[in-house]
């Protein structure tokens, strides 16, 4: 039996118990703790930037909550699309010194801003985060990737912080530094991935529930961020079959 980790928006999980996404902190403190368990999954995701006006407070209010599921902070990665956007806005090319520099000053850049997240996240009581790299590594040297990585792995260990690395698209992943991994092309001991576009149809999850499940029997699916329209059927369907409680055909 596997449990489902899906990173879903608290949109999601009040979509699950039939609810708007309520506007107040004490309202989507409930949505995420009631969808995610309606969703039956793992765990619950804290506030997404830009998914609610405090999203410390709701945080905050996750990890008080009496039984409540354990609360997995988001971090987006040094490499993220966020930094890649931010090269070609600042016309950073990967020649020339004046570019290499540039493009070293947004990975400085984003990996402080990394670490400020995770450091909020640990002031809020989150005890693990997923880091979220969506962006491959080859634009910035493996060197450079892994340097980036480094003081977010160091922070975590200061604060006592479990991190995953939820990658979707680096090559050489076990470079970042990481124990704990899932991505497209192969998990860490006891982990499995369920890409996103296996949420698209019914179809879709079926046959990636079955290259999750052909690549051995993890005791955790971990999902890359899921658009706020996903289907929370979908979502309540797979972490069904991963768990056993549905029998397939």
């Amino acid at each position: 039996m596997s449990r489902l980790t899906a990173l879903v928006p608290g949109a999601v999980g009040a979509a699950a118990l039939g609810r708007a996404w309520p506007d107040d902190v004490n309202g989507q403190v409930r949505c995420i703790d009631e969808g995610s368990r309606a969703l039956g999954l793992a765990c619950c995701c804290a506030p997404w930037t830009g998914e609610a006006q405090d999203p410390d407070s709701v945080t905050t209010g996750l990890v008080a909550t009496p039984g409540a599921l354990p609360v997995l902070g988001v971090v987006p990665g040094p490499l993220s699309s966020e930094l890649l956007s931010g090269i070609h806005r600042r016309g950073g090319k990967l020649a020339g010194s004046s570019a290499i520099q540039d493009v070293q000053d947004l990975l400085d850049d984003a990996s402080d801003a990394a670490v400020d997240r995770l450091r909020a996240l640990g002031a809020c009581g989150v005890r693990r985060a997923a880091v979220m790299e969506d962006a491959t590594i080859s634009w910035a040297g493996e060197d450079a990737a892994a340097e980036a990585h480094r003081p977010l792995l160091n922070a975590a260990a200061h604060l006592r912080i479990d991190l995953v690395l939820v990658a979707g698209g680096p090559e050489v992943v076990a470079s970042l530094g990481y124990d704990r991994w899932v991505s497209g092309r192969g998990c860490s001991l006891g982990l499995g991935y369920l890409p996103a576009e296996a949420f698209d149809s019914a179809a879709a999850l079926e046959r990636g529930l079955d290259r999750t499940r052909a690549a051995g029997d993890p005791g955790e699916v971990i999902t890359p961020p899921l658009d706020a329209g996903v289907a929370p059927e979908l979502v309540r369907h797979a972490s069904r079959v991963l768990a056993g409680t549905v029998v397939r055909p």
